[in-house]
């Protein structure tokens, strides 16, 4: 259809939303099947991994900000720093 003009967005068929929820530097591992995530850190920075733990591969998202992640995955990994508590937002698109 793009070859003809017409231009051609995807679309996804559901999404899962957590308004806010709680992590602390032990992490927290969400069964979350999507296609992309949004992330919202609330008061202190979170990781992020997407189908592997929080190691030395993550993503900071930090307050008051959010991260786009559009990946195909299964399972959402968070984690707060060191002798913290973050709050986060979640939006999960499939």
């Amino acid at each position: 259809m793009e070859e003809k003009g017409v231009l051609a967005t995807p679309s996804f068929r559901d999404h899962k939303f957590i308004p806010e929820l709680e992590v602390d530097d032990v992490g927290v591992a969400l069964d979350m099947a999507a296609s992309l995530y949004k992330v919202k850190a609330l008061d202190v920075p979170v990781y992020v991994n997407i189908d592997r733990p929080i190691g030395s591969e993550y993503v900071v998202v930090f307050p008051g900000s959010y991260r786009v992640i559009p990946r195909i995955g299964g399972k959402l990994y968070l984690k707060a720093p060191s002798g913290y508590k973050s709050r986060v937002s979640i939006e999960a698109l499939w």
